[in-house]
């Protein structure tokens, strides 16, 4: 608030004047349960998406205990094939619009008037999806911003990775098929096909394969193709066991490799077409958004293709699969457009610090002093270690290239005689990737047009080269 409000006095040291420094809070970035104890949402329950709140779809189902965050068919068309077709998706008919978001007068108006009295004597956080006010509230730009507390696409990418292998491989504890949710389904009165079946002479049912099934020479393909990928960005060959046929000790960083690109090659020739190139979407969405550089004109249509992704993932996967994190999914294309491209909300920088932070504990019954400890001693060696060139910098690990650029090679010096048209090809090249001759090519080929009309677009494009070279 002060530094909304009057800001400070701050030095600035290349003008070597002072200046009055005034800053606001644009947004927090958290995983899921400190998203709900900084904005002070229930993240649990009926209604735990914080954006939709009170207009939260979701289903209780009986058997698996659980809520199943479905009914994205409200965001596709009033006409649309979808809405009308119930046994494919959750046995109702979509006839509902999408509500409009709510404006900031209408979600400070819920938090305003709740009063918790904490400790063993208050009366303890009420039963609506509003705990308490968040302290946030009282700057006072906090009510007009548009999005507050950002959603973690890295948590959200990770949990989605994890239950879809969890479901393609049909790992213990992991899955989301089983025969809990067959019974929800029969009661759902939805893909009756998967209904469990009765075996003769045994207590055990027989559940029928699912089109998102993998029989066992499958999941052995499946996992012999991310064993046997090599690349520097992640070393998936560790995370995969061929003798159980599962993926373990996934980290944030590895499922954003197996969701951006390693997934689609895996289940190439192994799925239906139809379950294929939907996961293929998705995965293909998580690259998109991952992207440095966003077309803004393009996210609508981002958006309508997730919504149709999520849709079809309904058709074909159990209900079960259909968490809130998988929900989320759904609006991280909105807060692109209210705050920019993702990767200026990474949480990758924070969880990598905090790990050397973890690293300086020492004491387990001091972490906070042992982290002051390791943090201030190791600034101290740093320091010192400007004034001695002999020593390594703290931290900085040493390039694998360094040694290896100069001096003589080690293969030798190898010679070759190149003709002249060789060297003509290399020279266009070159030019055609240079942008200050990029005017000259476009007019170059505006007069070709208009030469040649009657002839065939490839006739004169194979002699542009001769063409252009000669004049």
């Amino acid at each position: 608030m002060e530094l909304w409000s009057t800001g400070i006095h701050i030095y600035d040291a290349y003008k070597k004047e002072y200046f009055q420094l005034w800053a606001m809070l644009f947004c927090t970035i958290n995983d899921f349960p400190a998203y709900g104890n900084l904005s002070a949402y229930s993240m649990k329950g009926k209604k735990a998406c914080p954006i939709c709140e009170e207009n939260t779809h979701s289903i209780w189902l009986t058997n698996c205990k659980k809520l199943a965050f479905m009914g994205h068919r409200r965001e596709l068309a009033k006409n649309h094939p979808y809405c009308k077709n119930s046994d494919l998706f959750d046995g109702t008919i979509e006839d509902r619009k999408l509500p409009p978001p709510l404006d900031e007068e209408t979600t400070l108006s819920k938090a305003a008037n709740i009063n918790v009295v904490l400790g063993k004597k208050g009366f303890g956080p009420p039963k609506g999806i509003w705990k308490k006010k968040s302290i946030f509230w009282k700057l006072p730009y906090w009510k007009h911003l548009r999005v507050r507390h950002c959603l973690d696409v890295m948590h959200i990418e990770k949990n989605v990775c994890e239950s879809l292998i969890g479901l393609l491989l049909n790992i213990p504890g992991k899955t989301k098929d089983g025969i809990k949710v067959r019974r929800d389904m029969e009661l759902m009165n939805i893909k009756l096909e998967l209904q469990p079946e009765d075996i003769d002479g045994r207590s055990t049912k027989f559940l029928p394969p699912a089109c998102y099934t993998m029989l066992k020479v499958e999941k052995t393909k499946f996992c012999q193709c991310l064993h046997g990928i090599k690349v520097p960005s992640a070393n998936i060959r560790k995370l995969v066991s061929m003798k159980d046929l599962k993926l373990l000790g996934m980290k944030s960083h590895d499922c954003h490799v197996l969701m951006t690109q390693m997934i689609p090659i895996a289940i190439r020739g192994i799925l239906p077409n139809r379950i294929r190139h939907t996961i293929t979407k998705l995965c293909l969405f998580f690259n998109i958004i991952h992207s440095k550089v966003i077309d803004p004109d393009v996210l609508d249509e981002y958006q309508r293709d997730i919504i149709l992704t999520l849709c079809k993932l309904e058709m074909y996967f159990p209900p079960s699969f259909f968490d809130v994190m998988v929900h989320l999914v759904s609006h991280i294309v909105g807060e692109i457009k209210a705050c920019g491209p993702v990767f200026l909300r990474y949480m990758y920088p924070f969880e990598r610090y905090m790990g050397i932070l973890k690293g300086y504990v020492r004491n387990l019954n001091r972490p906070e002093g042992s982290i002051v400890e390791g943090y201030a001693s190791e600034e101290v060696i740093e320091f010192c270690t400007n004034y001695m060139d002999e020593f390594k910098s703290v931290w900085i690990p040493q390039s694998r290239h360094e040694g290896r650029l100069s001096g003589q090679g080690t293969l030798g010096c190898k010679s070759g005689n190149s003709n002249v048209a060789d060297y003509q090809e290399v020279h266009f090249n070159v030019l055609q990737h240079t942008t200050s001759i990029d005017l000259y090519i476009q007019e170059h080929m505006s007069l070709l047009r208009q030469q040649n009309r009657k002839r065939v677009q490839n006739g004169w494009q194979n002699n542009i080269k001769k063409l252009f070279q000669n004049g």
